[in-house]
This record gives C-alpha cells, sequence and structure tokens, in this order.
C-alpha cells in the first residue's frame, strides 16, 4: 500500500476512535467539542504532517541511486526537527546530508517548504504580523503562539512584511477625490520625537445619521522618505485606479509645507484647511481676551476667513494689538496662520464639495496613534520604517517575504545604524525593545535624590 494512504487510514482510525470516546461520554456540550475535539484533530493532523516528512526522509535513504546522483552523503540521522504552525508544534526528525561540494544539507525540510532557519510556519508569521499591527509583541506572540514564540521573532516577521500592492483593474473615473494629509508624532528610542505621515484618499463620505465613512478610501505612509517620494507614490497609485481627466482633487491637512507639496503633483489639486485647524487657530487668537469682546472678534476673524478677506483680517490684528498689547505674539502667531491658509480657509465657502471631506485627525488617530503613541513606548526606526506603511494597508494587505529572507520593501531599511542619543537608557538590559520603553529614573537625568537612591539598583 502506498506509504501516504497508510499515512491517511491511521489519522481516519485515530480520528474515529476520538470521536467515538467524546461522543460516549453521555453529556455533549458544544464548548467542550471545541476545546477537546479541536485540539484533539489539531494534534492528530500534525501527527499525520510529522509522519508523512519522516517517510520521505526514509524513501530518500532508502533511494541509494538518487543519492549518488544528487552527490550525497549521509552525515547523521534522526535529527529532530521542530516548527510553530498554527496548529501547535509540529515534530519530525530526518536525516541530515553532506554533498560533494562541502555543504550541507536536509532535503526533507526542502521537500515540505521549510528554510533551515525557519522556526514558525509562513501562516504564523503572517498571524504574528497582523495580530501585532493591533498589539504589542508579546501579545502577538500569546495570542497566536500562547508566547511559545519571543517578541524578537515578532519584531522580525514584521521587518520581513510589507504590503501588498493592490489589485489591477479598470481604471475609473471619478468626478471628485478627497486626500486627508497629516502625521503622527512617535517617539524615537533615541529620546527623539520621529514625524510618520499618512495619506488618506477616498471618493467621498456616505452618511448614516451623524456617522459619516469614508468610501473607497486607502492609505499610504512612510517614514525615512522624503514628501515627494511619498507624494509621487500616491499620485503614481491612483493614475493606476482613475482616470483623473477633469477630475478635482482636495488636499485637506493642516496647511504644513509637506501638505502643500502635494499640490504640485496631484493635478487639478486645491488645498483646503483642515476645519479642527482653523478652529483651533481662532480660539488661539482670542484665548485670555474676556468673553464678549473674545466672542466678536473671533466672529469677525471667521467671517473675514471664510471670505478670503486679508486686508479686514489686517486691520482685526492691528486693532486688537492696540487693545491687548500682551498678547501679541499669540495674536499675530494665529493671524499668521490664518493668513498662510486663507485660501484653504475660503474654497470651502466658494465650492461647497470641499467641505465634504477632511477627517485627517480621525485617520491618524485609527490608523497610526493607536498602534504607535497611544501608549508610552520608543521606536526604531528600522521597524517604524517596515511598521507604518503596514499599518496604513491594513491587515488585509499584508504579505511576507519568502522564508528565511526579508521582503522588499518599498521604503529600505537603514544599512547602518543610527547613532545613539545620550538620552538612550545605558543599562537597559538586552536590545531596546517597544514593549519595554519605559524610563528607570537611576539610568539617566540629573543626580537629584531620587537618583541618588535609585542608583544602586539600576545595575
Amino acid at each position: 500500500m502506498d506509504p501516504v494512504e497508510t499515512i491517511i487510514n491511521e489519522m481516519g482510525e485515530k480520528v474515529k476512535g476520538c470521536l467515538r470516546a467524546f461522543f460516549e461520554r453521555g453529556e455533549v456540550r458544544i464548548e467542550d467539542a471545541e476545546k477537546e475535539l479541536g485540539q484533539a484533530v489539531s494534534e492528530l493532523m500534525l501527527e499525520a504532517v510529522g509522519a508523512y516528512c519522516e517517510e520521505k526522509g526514509r524513501e530518500l535513504l532508502a533511494d541509494k541511486k538518487r543519492r549518488r546522483a544528487e552527490g550525497l552523503c549521509v552525515e547523521r540521522r534522526r535529527e529532530g526537527r521542530v516548527v510553530q504552525t498554527l496548529l501547535g508544534e509540529l515534530r519530525y526528525e530526518r536525516t541530515y546530508y553532506r554533498k560533494k561540494d562541502g555543504t550541507y544539507r536536509h532535503p526533507v525540510d526542502e521537500i515540505v517548504g521549510i528554510a533551515a532557519d525557519q522556526k514558525v510556519s509562513s501562516g504564523v508569521s503572517l498571524a504574528l504580523v497582523v495580530e501585532a499591527l493591533e498589539s504589542s509583541y508579546a501579545k502577538s506572540s500569546k495570542r497566536v503562539t500562547g508566547g511559545r514564540v519571543s517578541r524578537q521573532t515578532v519584531m522580525h516577521k514584521i521587518r520581513s512584511a510589507s504590503p501588498v500592492p493592490l489589485p489591477e483593474g479598470e481604471r475609473r473615473r471619478v468626478p471628485v477625490l478627497h486626500v486627508d494629509a497629516d502625521e503622527d508624532h512617535v517617539h524615537l528610542q533615541s529620546g527623539k520625537t520621529a514625524i510618520v505621515p499618512l495619506i488618506s484618499v477616498y471618493e467621498g463620505v456616505d452618511r448614516a445619521g451623524r456617522r459619516g465613512s469614508c468610501r473607497n478610501v486607502v492609505q499610504y505612509s512612510r517614514y525615512g522618505t522624503s514628501a515627494e517620494a511619498l507624494w509621487e507614490e500616491v499620485l503614481s497609485n491612483l493614475e493606476q485606479r482613475y482616470d483623473l481627466t477633469g477630475a478635482k482633487l482636495y488636499i485637506h491637512g493642516d496647511g504644513a509645507a509637506w501638505i502643500k507639496t502635494g499640490l504640485e503633483w496631484l493635478p487639478n489639486s486645491r488645498s483646503v484647511l483642515d476645519p479642527y485647524h482653523k478652529n483651533k487657530a481662532l480660539k488661539q487668537l482670542v484665548s485670555g481676551i474676556e468673553r464678549k469682546s473674545g466672542s466678536r472678534y473671533e466672529h469677525l476673524a471667521r467671517e473675514a476667513a471664510a471670505n478670503g478677506d486679508r486686508r479686514y483680517l489686517e486691520q482685526l490684528q492691528a486693532e486688537m494689538l492696540q487693545c491687548w498689547p500682551e498678547r501679541e505674539a499669540t495674536i499675530s502667531g494665529a493671524m499668521t496662520y490664518l493668513m498662510n491658509n486663507l485660501e484653504g480657509i475660503s474654497i470651502v465657502r466658494s465650492d461647497p464639495e470641499a467641505a465634504k471631506g477632511g477627517a485627517t485627525e480621525p485617520h491618524v488617530s485609527h490608523t497610526l496613534s493607536a498602534r504607535l503613541s497611544s501608549r508610552p513606548m520608543g521606536w526604531s526606526t528600522t521597524i517604524l520604517s517596515a511598521l507604518a506603511p503596514l499599518l496604513a494597508a491594513g491587515a488585509d494587505r499584508v504579505a511576507l517575504g519568502t522564508a528565511g529572507q526579508d521582503a522588499q520593501r518599498i521604503v529600505a531599511a537603514p544599512s547602518v545604524r543610527p547613532k545613539r542619543s545620550a538620552k538612550v537608557i545605558p543599562f537597559s538590559l538586552g536590545l531596546p525593545h517597544p514593549d519595554m520603553s519605559v524610563s528607570f529614573p537611576a539610568n539617566a537625568g540629573k543626580v537629584t535624590p531620587l537618583f541618588t537612591a535609585l542608583r544602586p539598583f539600576s545595575f
């Protein structure tokens, strides 16, 4: 009988025995079936795959003619192998061979598609990365493998992942596209703060009562690249998905220089100041002024900005500075911001379509901040380069490179290790890690009584 058929028959009998023993107990509960039968079936499947691997090894060992043709000489027998899979630990034994050219190999590993340095299956690797998009490395390992793989392994899997390109289809013609651009401020392990940009492109907002959802949204994020490179990627993708002839594009943001760079790349695009930042500047303008006068000047400034009336804004500024000279820095700063973004404010009144987008803050909060900056942690530049594009693409568009190799990412990790800042904790055990990047008062800082008391415990 075929060895594979024998394995199938043996496993079939074991499955029957397992089911018979479960149902003969009397009371059958769904919870027990999920727990016990699921675990039993997983163990049997792993046993079957392990038996198949060992059978392939025995076939090669017995086929001396084939081994001579391939130049294989037995080096060691019955070497164990353990690979973590979604079903559990796959265990089997195989033979180690030496080739005539002096190299060594495990042919059975190659037959079943397991690389020499691979300790987890591709399915587990992908699940670890997807889980790590929302939770810490430790929680990702616990939820996927029960904590059997280290946080370092999860980090390496993220580095080997990349976003899947959007599927190519027929280019559609749309009248309007909205582009939200904003950034998240992320703490680095060096103690500095990095800016991670996010660009969201969608066809409009669908309303369900007071709630809205962006239609066909696609997001882009990169760390360590120029604004020109990011906008070039966005334009290239838009040209693949849409026929932009006659389409109006509205770029919503806070008026930062890197966001306005998009006006140079996206055709027929207009800048729109995000309502959050506009209202923030107006509140800043009248902060510290008694309520009645403040409300009046805020209303006048809001109307002047909506009408694009720069001259009247300048008159308001002069009048306010005359009344409150002690607030010159605050008033001038807010007015300068409003006048620098006057076109992005007034377009909403002259073109109502411009007001139908602009969800920059929610996009950044849900896509980047929830993972990168909502909890106290410090990130390495290498991980940010890998993780930011994955967060923007989403769990449905995550792919891994070939087993044991790093995938080719759009943004390559730095080839040299960045210089460590003096603010890095010098006595941390092991490598700096986002899940353990907490500051201990005795590791660095001023020599205070607390520093002196805790100093002996920092080693």
